[in-house]
């Protein structure tokens, strides 16, 4: 968690200048959330950063704020503006320090794991569908060439080297050993020959892992087995699934997050994990019942973690995911919880 060291010059005045990691106010004000805001995600798509509320501008001179506006600010209001305005969640926090009797705001935010975040909507006068705000030293606005093309070429090359690991993988075990199945087009790759596979049945297939089956949740590794003889197929060689990219059962990822069953629902529905195909997939399990078995990757432990270390956000998950509950039981009273 980031924390602002207020080191003073021999005139009384903070010795940092504004940056692109730092922006100094006197006083929050509940009218310009939206202006902060953006700030928050310009420094979100650099490198993270801060805006300290208490300091008077020019010269910078640690005052306190003089109100208790930045106190009385409730978070859901942040995180609205956020939801309504921006295409992804960034992680940020809020805290109120204590110095020589003075008060003294700070709302920071981590930097973006994945980037850029977009303006989703435009607000008259300070935000533009489509824009990208970036940090510069002192200063918001949207982001030159310069900077989108390093940030691209960064996302990039995290692909890149998701795409190097998975074909060191099949290096290991040997290209012709390796069978590739597209669930997507219903395709199954056999050395240079292709396999079509009915869109139709393609939830049928059986994904079972000889004698280790089981429809519980959290336990089994799914894999492909056939069932039946194809022509042609080594059955004994390995298939690549897309979901191998999700290795984490819902029990692999409580016990990572040190969080039981519904602590875990909470901060997933809250953070509308199974909408982000980047951290989760589910698996179809089971007969003509089928049962979801969801999936999660390892980047996701990552992202929770950092979300998690901020105070007061389970808690707010657990109080968003329990009114989620409550509204819904109301609607249908019959329905079961959603298993995670």
């Amino acid at each position: 968690m980031m924390t602002f060291d207020f080191q003073l010059d021999n005139k009384g005045y903070i010795k940092k200048r504004e940056s692109f990691d730092l922006e100094f106010k006197q006083n929050f004000q509940r009218d310009d959330i939206a202006k902060y805001l953006k700030t928050l995600v310009g420094m979100a798509n650099n490198k993270g950063g801060q805006i300290v509320f208490g300091i008077q501008d020019s010269p910078h001179i640690p005052l306190g704020m003089t109100n208790s506006k930045f106190r009385e600010c409730d978070p859901k209001d942040i995180d609205s503006v956020l939801r309504d305005y921006f295409s992804s969640e960034i992680i940020w926090f809020s805290s109120i320090v204590s110095i020589d009797g003075k008060e003294f705001g700070i709302l920071a935010v981590e930097e973006q794991e994945e980037k850029p975040v977009l303006c989703k909507k435009s607000k008259a006068g300070l935000f533009r569908e489509g824009a990208v705000y970036y940090r510069y030293r002192g200063e918001t606005k949207e982001i030159a060439y310069t900077e989108l093309k390093r940030i691209l070429d960064k996302e990039r090359e995290k692909e890149r080297l998701f795409w190097v690991h998975n074909i060191e993988r099949i290096a290991m075990i040997g290209p012709k050993n390796v069978q590739i199945l597209d669930t997507y087009k219903g395709e199954l790759d056999v050395g240079t020959q292709k396999i079509l596979i009915d869109k139709g049945i393609i939830d049928k297939i059986k994904f079972i892992q000889e004698g280790h089956f089981t429809e519980k949740e959290g336990q089994g590794a799914p894999t492909l087995r056939l069932i039946g003889d194809v022509q042609g197929l080594d059955t004994n060689t390995m298939i690549i699934r897309p979901d191998s990219i999700y290795p984490l059962t819902t029990s692999d990822l409580a016990e990572r997050l040190n969080l039981n069953n519904y602590q875990l629902q909470a901060v997933l529905h809250t953070q509308n994990v199974k909408e982000k195909p980047r951290f989760h997939t589910a698996i179809m399990h089971g007969g003509k019942k089928k049962i979801p078995i969801h999936k999660y990757s390892e980047s996701l432990v990552e992202v929770l973690q950092r979300f998690l270390s901020i105070e007061g956000k389970l808690q707010e998950c657990l109080d968003k995911y329990k009114a989620f509950c409550q509204e819904r039981a109301k609607i249908n009273p019959r329905k079961k919880r959603k298993r995670f």
